[in-house]
């Protein structure tokens, strides 16, 4: 008895083992949305669906083969997946879902027919997207409550917008920005650009915004300031340095697809480089032979000082911050995207920390933003799962190209 008992063990091992390994899968005709299921993976099975008899031939779990009652003729094998589409027969089928098999006996027949129904796919980095691609899912068991079937009216409410977390790298090929320079009362400009290169890093979570990088090839792009008697060729080169921004954007659905957002942004900005003109200053020469003509007897009443000009060169340190409201409009499909946005510096502050000697004092350098708003145009694409790719165009206060390429989660 005892060996008879030892000898069924790994029989019966081996049956647990292998009803643990079959899958339980619902076909979906691909047109109707018919469903039939649950369908047991084991070979030999045999289910009726699209008024034809089948059989499972052959499945070890990752791909599966059909036999046709009727005529033996095979289709497969098929990836045993998901929204994997197949034939049987004439018509197309989906595996709507797939789940292990729960049971003692994977023989017996439990397959019902169902009505799938239609819903978007997820995965889209726009959750406010209406155009994903369409699938079969399993649709609700039906209800025994004879008013289930009318639609509640639901209380109109505000649908925040959001886009999946997303961290991205970004090159700013063209980035100018125009300055009002004045140098006291002695010097005065409108309009005179910095023009640089940035490389960075941003982010993007829950409608908070970030990003830093560094900021390096400047220039000025002419002299800061007009030419005068006192001083001419104020030159702006060598400018590097790094920037930072932060902020938030409440955005809110107004239609599929559409949404408008309003935000508030923090961005401060570190420049060094060196500066050079020429300035009117007192002749050490003329003052020196001045002094040497009075004390042979003449007329001390009489010296009238010398000016000249003269090279000079600095560094310059420019820091800049800024606090800036913005209101903008949006388009955002399942994997792409466009918008439009508005900008305008609410506070704005700019220092040099640099002094220019002039005559017989030295005066500060002042810099102002001509013009304190903005219109940013951005775009984006997925081309891949996970994948965007990035694009951004500004006039205005910061006239700006930039690309990038990140991930979203």
């Amino acid at each position: 008895m005892l060996r008879r008992l030892f000898a069924l063990l790994p029989l019966l091992a081996a049956l647990s083992a292998g009803a643990a390994t079959y899958k339980s899968f619902w076909l979906t005709e691909s047109v109707s949305g018919r469903t039939v299921g649950p369908i047991v993976s084991r070979p030999g099975n045999v289910f009726t669906v699209g008024g034809a008899q089948w059989r499972v031939r052959r499945c070890d779990g990752r791909e599966i083969v059909f036999e046709s009652v009727a005529d033996n003729r095979t289709e497969g094998p098929y990836d045993l997946v998901e929204q994997r589409l197949l034939d049987l027969g004439p018509s197309a089928y989906v595996f709507t879902r797939i789940t292990d098999f729960v049971g003692t006996d994977p023989g017996v027949d439990r397959s019902v027919v169902t009505q799938a129904r239609r819903a978007a796919a997820p995965g889209g980095r726009a959750a406010a997207g209406g155009d994903r691609p369409q699938r079969w899912v399993l649709g609700p068991v039906p209800s025994t409550n004879p008013g289930a079937h009318r639609d509640a009216v639901k209380p109109w409410s505000l649908r925040p917008f959001s886009m999946a977390p997303t961290v991205a790298g970004f090159v700013d090929l063209y980035r100018s920005v125009e300055y009002d320079w004045s140098v006291s009362s002695v010097a005065k400009s409108h309009g005179s650009a910095i023009r640089l290169i940035r490389l960075g890093a941003e982010g993007e979570w829950n409608g908070f915004r970030a990003e830093a990088g560094l900021s390096f090839n400047g220039r000025a792009s002419g002299a800061l300031t007009a030419d005068c008697l006192e001083l001419s060729r104020l030159r702006l080169d060598d400018v590097d340095g790094w920037f930072a921004t932060v902020g938030y954007d409440y955005g809110f659905v107004i239609d599929e697809g559409w949404s408008v957002s309003v935000g508030v942004q923090g961005s401060y900005e570190s420049l060094s480089g060196g500066l050079s003109a020429r300035t009117t200053r007192p002749s050490e020469s003329a003052e020196d032979e001045g002094a040497g003509s009075s004390d042979a007897g003449g007329d001390e009443g009489e010296h009238v000082p010398s000016y000249g000009f003269h090279a000079w060169s600095g560094d310059l340190s420019f820091d800049e911050f800024r606090l800036t409201a913005a209101v903008g409009l949006r388009y955002d499909q399942w994997y792409w995207g466009v918008g439009a946005k508005f900008l305008i510096d609410c506070l704005a502050d700019a220092s040099t920390g640099e002094k220019i000697p002039v005559l017989d004092g030295s005066h500060e350098l002042e810099a102002e933003r001509s013009t304190p708003v903005s219109l940013l145009f951005q775009g984006w694409y997925s081309p891949d799962d996970h994948w965007v790719i990035t694009g951004g165009l500004s006039l205005g206060s910061d006239t700006m190209l930039r690309i990038g390429g990140g991930w979203f989660f």
